[in-house]
């Protein structure tokens, strides 16, 4: 007999059988398995695979660094089967309100650091910078070449962003870094970027100083004007020891303009990062994307900066890591986000201990299961012996030719279930034996009917 008539044979015979002694087995463990279906709904309503809310990220102006990784954002997870919805903000004190107001739909924002301490946001934690927001000083008139740049527009008309905006915000902490108790002047002009760049070009105010990316629409517009000039800061490095949140960035010689050599030398600045903060239930997938959009944009894009280093990466330590930072971090992207679908590679990034635990728990559990089958098998081949046993009292019993013809009946009917029952392979012998002892019975009432009839 060939394998395929073999399969044939089994899939005809043998499968039904199986199918009908699972299903006594499952008879018989009924109330276990109705406790390991509640201790599997909860584990998989403790785990939470899927996210169970929308993610809503709160971001800055239009035209702005963080206006724009919302876009970037919200175009990986669209692409990869999530939801992002962006929500734009004039200044960072929107935000922050935002993220202190249980009841705000926002739970997830850009901070910039130095803009907003830790302790303002006790229920967020980072997953990291994932842009740098240079600090532009952009001035009119003839080069300037001062050591304290702050110092020098402390009584005149400079923009310096609008009330509550990161670039406000810094302003004052530079100023007041060599400047103490200056605080609110007159001629710190609060004014919005677009309003105070027009002002600029028209020569209504002597400098601006904003905090936002290189592709800014504004910062271009200012970089490409003839008459307006970027400022140098020669004491970055001692900036930087002095606010270790910012970090040193050139604008190299003939970078903006090469055929004009614009410009005309290396500027040092100062930039700060943008950190990307989430509240701590954030759902594990969406965190995981955000960690891989950013990636992917910094792989992508040209980063004008080159000495910012590669995004994301933990640079403010003030902000605490989640825990999905912490693995991003520390031991980088599970090879599985290479070939598999992002919802499932989450998902298994975000359970494979509990499977990896199940799986430790399922290998006895499958042994006993086997175990289990047979005993299943056994009992019925048991609960048939001891049928045919009652079956054979009642046929010694019978008086009769009724009352055997019924007992005859019975060892028929039990006859057929025997046959249909599926046993294991090692039980294989009781199964035979009792079809003989069976069908030696079926005889046995065969002859005393015959003789109860001739009596």
């Amino acid at each position: 007999m060939n394998i395929f008539n073999h399969f044939r044979l089994y899939a005809r015979h043998d499968l039904g059988r199986e199918l009908s002694v699972w299903g006594k087995i499952g008879q018989f463990y009924l109330p276990v398995a109705i406790v390991v279906a509640l201790a599997a709904a909860a584990t998989f309503f403790y785990v939470q695979p899927f996210p169970g809310r929308d993610t809503v990220l709160a971001t800055g102006q239009r035209g702005t660094v963080t206006d724009q990784l919302g876009e970037a954002f919200e175009s990986f997870f669209k692409r990869n089967g999530l939801t992002l919805q962006i929500e734009s903000r004039t200044g960072l004190d929107e935000i922050e309100n935002d993220l202190r107001d249980p009841d705000s739909r926002v739970n997830a924002s850009f901070v910039v650091s130095g803009a907003g301490s830790p302790a303002d946001y006790p229920a967020l934690v980072s997953l990291g910078n994932v842009a740098i927001a240079p600090l532009w000083l952009f001035y009119r008139g003839d080069t300037l070449s001062v050591d304290d740049p702050f110092e020098y527009y402390r009584d005149k008309p400079i923009a310096i962003g609008a009330p509550g905006t990161v670039s406000q915000k810094l302003f004052k902490t530079l100023m007041e870094l060599n400047n103490p108790g200056t605080g609110d002047k007159p001629n710190f002009l609060k004014l919005p970027h677009a309003e105070a760049a027009d002002r600029l070009l028209a020569g209504d105010i002597d400098a601006l100083f904003i905090v936002d990316g290189y592709s800014s629409p504004i910062v271009q517009r200012l970089l490409h004007s003839p008459d307006i000039k970027l400022m140098n800061f020669p004491l970055v490095d001692a900036y930087v020891r002095r606010l270790p949140f910012l970090q040193k960035v050139t604008v190299p010689r003939g970078s903006i303009d090469i055929s004009e050599v614009q410009p005309a030398a290396d500027v040092a600045m100062l930039a700060s990062g943008v950190n990307l903060l989430v509240e701590k239930d954030v759902h594990p997938t969406v965190q995981w994307a955000f960690l891989l959009a950013a990636r992917e944009l910094n792989l992508k894009t040209d980063n004008f900066f080159p000495s910012a280093g590669n995004l994301p990466q933990y640079k403010d330590r003030g902000f605490p890591l989640s825990s999905v930072a912490t693995r991003f971090y520390t031991s980088g992207v599970p090879s599985f986000f290479g070939y598999m679908p992002f919802w499932l590679a989450s998902l298994l990034e975000n359970v494979w201990v509990v499977l990896f635990a199940l799986f430790l728990l399922a290998l006895p559990i499958f042994k006993r299961l086997i175990g289990y089958r047979g005993f299943a098998s056994q009992k019925l081949l048991w609960l048939h012996f001891w049928e045919l046993r009652y079956l054979e009292d009642e046929l010694k019993e019978s008086r009769t030719a009724g009352q055997a013809s019924a007992v005859l009946e019975g060892l028929r009917h039990l006859d057929e279930q025997v046959a249909a029952t599926w046993v294991v392979d090692d039980q294989m012998r009781h199964y035979f034996n009792l079809r003989r002892c069976v069908g030696s019975a079926i005889q046995d009432a065969g002859k005393k009917i015959a003789d109860l009839e001739k009596v």
